[in-house]
């Protein structure tokens, strides 16, 4: 009954034992490149919101080809993330569609007013953690 348990405490033994809990782990640790995205999606468009905030009592300076280049970037990483997206799953495809398009309407409302308020902004950016946060948690468990 025990040789088996002396060939297992060999060191050649404990490395093969070492390397697989490693490798397991690293398979339940890490994050998916879905969700990977997904967090990257929502970073950007929050920092954009951070970005086009006003600041009470200045006046907002505003840099057309800054602000068309930052919405060109964004745009293409939610169309990179849609594409990236696997059909077994269409409710995430759909969520970053829908994410695209509420990314859109925020950038249509800083290109007409050129920042957002502060107080709109917060309510903005609750809005979108709650949003993102309800995926990254439907998809991590």
């Amino acid at each position: 009954m025990f040789k088996h348990l002396r060939l297992f405490l060999t060191p050649s033994g404990v490395a093969i034992c070492t390397i697989a809990l490693s490798l397991c782990s690293c398979a339940t640790v890490t994050k998916s490149s879905s969700q990977v995205r997904v967090q990257q999606l929502e970073d950007a468009h929050l920092a954009f919101i951070d970005h086009y905030t006003c600041v009470k009592g200045t006046k907002p300076t505003w840099d057309q080809a800054s602000f068309d280049g930052e919405v060109a970037r964004i745009t293409q990483q939610f169309t990179d993330a849609e594409a990236a997206e696997s059909k077994t799953v269409p409710a995430r495809k759909e969520f970053i569609k829908n994410s695209a398009k509420l990314f859109q309407r925020d950038a249509a409302l800083v290109r007409k007013q050129h920042c957002l308020s502060p107080s709109f902004a917060a309510n903005k950016k609750k809005q979108l953690q709650q949003n993102y946060d309800v995926l990254l948690q439907k998809t991590s468990s």
